[in-house]
């Protein structure tokens, strides 16, 4: 069995074949090497649409058949050409990972692919600092009661998208990456007003508009208007900032989610989610227009459905904060009451018609992505457990448009079940654009490929499409590594690279394709990838190499035990950072690839000699 593998010790590690840079390593144009990148089949014309049906309790509706459904794009019925239903994947029997060592990693997983995944969407650019703390320990709550087997990433959302850690099986590993004080994501927003600052004009106000002992107010009714305008032109102008910002960032989410195929359920813990998303791209701002578009289109290409969770819950109105009380205690009053009964019911009411535009532009994006909104509930992990458990069961359902043309224009999806009164989610439209139809990512990255494969015959790397941060490992090739940190020589290092790690590798040999000589060796020919990224997704060290493969009779014994051993060495700068590897095999053209946190990997005592 394939976990047999996993359980082997590395033992001593013997490089027994030849690691050599790509470019040095030159292919005739038309070889079977050079053909070896990925071909990506897709339809350009098909609009996929994945639906929840529960019934009256919330429960999953299942065993339903095609027949039940039918689809209409802008009132006109369409004829689905691919129905399937997809349940929670579960493995036949429990399976228990081997007990590795510390430092010895693998990308093997018990767990079958699941036809969704989850992302837990951490956003500090429009939540309130004291929001986010509470987001932290639920979302920690959760994962470490979570079972494994349940697929998540975890993304943390400010002035740029964070990567915290990518997709994975085991809950464990997402908690710890969490927890890890490198990746601290609760900070304050440039771009939100805190409630804090907000008290704080609203009350100035209150003491400039309280009355005057002579008459009148405190300040000039001029004053106070101008004061109130300047106010209002800066929020504004902050807002639509953090707008912006807030798209941009749900771009770079949605691009890294079309890498792959199945649902993603994007569990976004956001207070204030963009109002833009109450007018769907029609503000009469052309630049804002094409960005909330642009953003729409990409969620549904990327078959992303958003689950906004308000992290408020059930509190309280601003008037009952610490900030206001604290004049009370004071035994002063706070400005509300200065200004009168009258202030005190504008500003309850203002912060009610505030909140109720939140939740409004949160169940907007919901409803027209397939997802569901969450709003005045506590007890976040139970949401993320609710949206986790009820997004893995959903049919998924494919028609080409009777319209065929590409005019950019918004067409109406809506979707009816025969059978009884279900409650339904999938994603209520799409605008008619190449861009926005499933596959068009794939497409374009293998355009690439093979845009770069005709200008660079023989030197292009088929690991490519394979490599970005945080997607899902690959297990076609099973892979165990193990990593430690090293003492380097000077001349090995750059004067920015403090850490110096060396890279061992073993390979089930069962996985790859090694063609059997006269001489009695096996021959073979891999690609290997090591790549380190910030938490940005922006590449810091890349290694690439052709090994070719020359394994003798007496070796060849040895790793049918030990696996297929490869060595590398590896200097980083100091910081977070993950490494992801990847190996491919040429003659089969399987994957294997692997991502770990450096920050699981102990460093060097340099005055012990040893590691820490």
């Amino acid at each position: 069995m394939r976990r047999d593998f996993v359980g082997v010790g590395l033992g001593l590690l013997m490089l027994m074949c030849a690691v050599v840079p790509v470019r040095t390593q030159s292919q005739q144009p038309g070889s079977e090497a050079e053909k070896a990148y990925p071909s990506l089949q897709v339809n350009a014309r098909a609009v996929v649409v994945d639906v929840i049906v529960t019934d009256s309790s919330g429960k999953p509706v299942t065993g339903l058949s095609k027949d039940a459904f039918a689809v209409t794009e802008q009132g006109t019925p369409q004829k689905i050409s691919f129905f399937e239903e997809n349940v929670p994947a579960r493995p036949a029997q429990p399976v228990e990972m081997p007990k590795l060592p510390p430092d010895v990693f693998t990308n093997f997983s018990p767990f079958p692919q699941p036809a969704a995944v989850n992302v837990l969407l951490l956003d500090s650019l429009n939540t309130r600092i004291d929001n986010q703390s509470y987001v932290h320990a639920q979302a920690l709550k959760f994962l470490k009661s979570a079972k494994p087997g349940t697929r998540s990433a975890i993304f943390a959302m400010g002035l740029g998208l964070h990567f915290v850690q990518g997709f994975n099986d085991d809950p464990g590993v997402l908690a710890a990456a969490l927890n890890d004080k490198k990746n601290n994501w609760v900070e304050t927003s440039v771009a939100l007003k805190g409630q804090d600052e907000t008290n704080t004009q609203q009350n100035l106000i209150g003491m400039m508009s309280a009355p005057a002992p002579n008459g009148g107010t405190a300040a000039s009714p001029e004053m106070i208007a101008a004061l109130q305008g300047f106010i209002a032109e800066n929020d504004a102008s902050r807002s639509v900032d953090r707008i912006y910002v807030t798209l941009q960032n749900l771009q770079r989410l949605a691009a890294f989610l079309q890498g792959f195929p199945g649902r993603k359920n994007v569990i976004w813990f956001v207070e204030k989610p963009p109002s833009t998303f109450l007018t769907g791209g029609l503000t009469g701002n052309p630049a804002t227009d094409h960005e909330i578009r642009k953003t729409l289109d990409m969620l549904a290409t990327a078959r992303a459905a958003i689950y906004p969770v308000d992290p408020r819950g059930t509190s309280g109105y601003a008037l009952y904060t610490a900030e206001n009380n604290l004049a009370t205690a004071n035994n002063t009053q706070p400005a509300q009451v200065i200004g009168g009964a009258g202030s005190l019911t504008s500003s309850m009411t203002s912060q009610d018609m505030e909140r109720n535009g939140d939740q409004e532009a949160a169940q907007l994006v919901a409803k027209d992505s397939g997802g569901r909104a969450f709003a005045n509930m506590n007890g976040l992990s139970d949401i993320i457990e609710k949206v986790t458990s009820d997004g893995s069961h959903f049919y998924t359902l494919s028609y080409s448009p009777t319209n065929d043309k590409m005019d950019g224009s918004y067409r109406k999806i809506e979707v009816k079940v025969e059978g009884g009164k279900f409650n339904l989610s999938y994603r209520r439209g799409y605008f008619a654009e190449d861009s926005a139809l499933p596959g068009s990512a794939l497409r374009q990255r293998d355009q690439e490929i093979r845009k770069l494969a005709a200008e660079n015959p023989g030197q292009v790397d088929p690991l490519l499409p394979f490599m970005d941060l945080g997607m899902p490992q690959s297990e076609q090739i099973l892979l165990k590594a193990r990593i430690v940190p090293a003492e380097a020589k000077e001349n090995e290092l750059t004067g920015k690279d403090k850490n110096h790690y060396t890279v061992d590798f073993a390979i089930d040999l069962k996985d790859l394709n090694l063609k059997l000589g006269a001489d009695g060796l096996h021959t073979g020919a891999l690609n290997a990838s090591l790549i380190v990224y910030d938490r940005y997704g922006g590449i810091i060290k890349r290694q690439d190499h052709l090994i070719g493969l020359n394994i003798k009779p007496d070796a060849y014994a040895m790793f049918q035990n030990t696996g297929v051993q490869l060595h590398f060495e590896l200097a980083v700068p100091n910081g977070n950072y993950w490494l992801r590897t990847g190996i491919y095999d040429r003659r089969s053209r399987k994957v294997g690839t692997m991502e770990i946190p450096l920050s699981a990997v102990k460093p060097v005592d340099t005055a012990a000699g040893g590691s820490k």
